[in-house]
């Protein structure tokens, strides 16, 4: 029996689901006839317990959405959370970046006063003659650098410099 024929029958109008899950199996081991089923049915109460099938499925559904609803709003505030927690890294990384950057400022600002430093100090040395400064340059910069430095702007070797390329080398 098609649901149409059932609801003509009986002049009730259950939901698909609840025809095919619960009116239509019973009916399929039926071997009456439509007609007297469905009157049956009908003698049978078949029309409450459907309402009362229909109505605590709605308890359930609506248990259910409530339940949801509880883990819709656990799920939002643990978002609210994680969010206050990521704004929260957000702004300790922003202040380590800025750390970091006025770090390198002033190690940049260090490197380039050492390079004048020992500019001065070479220059130094060699105005004055002093191989002690010489020395302490070296073990500063290392022997090569000190070497390199010396050559590209074109100052004298003296006889400890060319002693220490032939080390070099």
């Amino acid at each position: 029996m098609m649901i149409n024929e059932f609801v003509d029958l009986t002049g009730f109008k259950p939901t698909d689901d609840y025809y095919h899950t619960e009116i239509e199996p019973i009916y399929e081991r039926s071997d009456m006839d439509k007609r007297d089923w469905c009157k049956q049915w009908k003698k049978n109460g078949g029309i409450q317990k459907a309402y009362d099938a229909l109505r605590e499925q709605a308890a359930n559904d609506y248990a259910n959405v409530l339940s949801l609803e509880n883990e819709v709003k656990d799920l939002k505030e643990q978002l609210s959370r994680l969010k206050d927690m990521n704004d929260s890294q957000s702004q300790i990384i922003r202040d380590e970046r800025e750390k970091l950057f006025n770090a390198n400022q002033a190690n940049e600002k260090l490197n380039n006063e050492r390079k004048d430093l020992i500019e001065f100090l070479i220059n130094s040395a060699e105005e004055w003659g002093a191989s002690d400064i010489r020395e302490r340059v070296i073990s500063m910069i290392g022997a090569k650098e000190y070497i390199r430095y010396k050559i590209e702007h074109d100052l004298r070797l003296w006889d400890l410099d060319k002693k220490l390329i032939m080390e070099l080398i």
